[in-house]
Parts: C-alpha cells; structure tokens; sequence
C-alpha cells in the first residue's frame, strides 16, 4: 500500500501528517494532564475524534468531570481541521465558543469534530477578497451510550492573508 501524498489538496506542502499531529497533542502536557486523547485525524483533514476518560486529575466534587475539560475538549479541532483544508494562505482562530452542559460526564466523554470540504470550499470563496468570515461549527460531546454530555458551539475567523506585496504598499502608504 503506498503513502498518502505529502502535500495538501491545494498542492501546498503539508507541515505535519495527520498522524505526526496526533501523535505530537497527545504528547501535549495540558492534554496528558486533562486526560485528553486525540484519537484520529482524518487522511483528508475532514475528521477529527478525540476522548477524555475521567481520572482524578479532571474530576470534580460530584465525581463527574469538571466542565473545564469538557470546553476544552472542544478548542482548537475545527480550526485545525479546517486550517489544513484551506492551506497556508489564510488565517484560522477559534473566536467564540457556546457550551450547554447537558448531562454529566461520568466514564469517558467523546467528541467528533467534522469540517466538510464543501464548507471548507464555501469559506474559501467567502474569503476570496480579503474580507473576514465567521462560520459557526456545532458538536455533540457523548458518552460510549450515545448519551449527550454536552452541545458545543465554536465560532472561527478565517481571513486570507495578503500577499506580500499588499503588506508592503499598505506599509509604505501608511
């Protein structure tokens, strides 16, 4: 079988595969210390699934896991995701997040972030002129039963960066 090709869908240069990234969050000593696993990223940076198992490190008085780690479970995945899809030449931040805490999370909480290539391909034509674009993303946190723990929210900004040329003229024109 051979290797996934090394650059991305835009015929950029990929910084990382997604296995190297994987590999690296995991490694991370706030995601170690939250008991934060990323499990997947997808080949076509589509996909994204992470786990957080209860330990005692991130329970809280009620035995449940604080809602700290369960926010933080969701930072960064959409905008990684989708920072890889669009490529070198924009800029991806998480802007805002919305958590509705719906039921506790007792064992191991798990969460699947998903950004499509037609959304990618969307906010790219959005941002096409340089203006910014704000899309929405929505994720369900669960338990192994299906049950829902949490509803996250996260907003992202995405703006494509100017060329060089267009720092310069702005620089020199003031």
């Amino acid at each position: 079988m051979s290797k996934p090709d090394k650059t991305s869908r835009h015929g950029e240069r990929r910084r990382f595969s997604p296995s190297m990234l994987r590999r690296g969050m995991n490694l991370y000593p706030p995601f170690l210390g939250m008991g934060l696993r990323v499990k997947e990223f997808s080949d076509d940076w589509t996909v994204c699934r992470v786990e957080l198992k209860l330990t005692r490190f991130n329970r809280n008085q009620q035995g449940t896991a604080f809602g700290g780690s369960i926010g933080a479970m969701s930072d960064a995945f959409h905008a990684l995701l989708l920072m890889h899809q669009l490529g070198t030449d924009y800029h991806v931040w998480d802007k805002a997040a919305e958590i509705e805490y719906v039921s506790p999370g007792i064992g191991t909480v798990y969460g699947r972030f998903e950004v499509s290539p037609e959304m990618a391909e969307a906010i790219r034509a959005e941002a096409a002129g340089g203006d910014k674009v704000l899309p929405w993303f929505e994720t369900e946190l669960t338990r192994a039963d299906g049950t829902v723990v949490a509803r996250v929210r996260r907003q992202l900004y995405v703006r494509k960066k100017k060329s060089v040329t267009e720092r310069e003229r702005a620089d020199f024109t003031g």
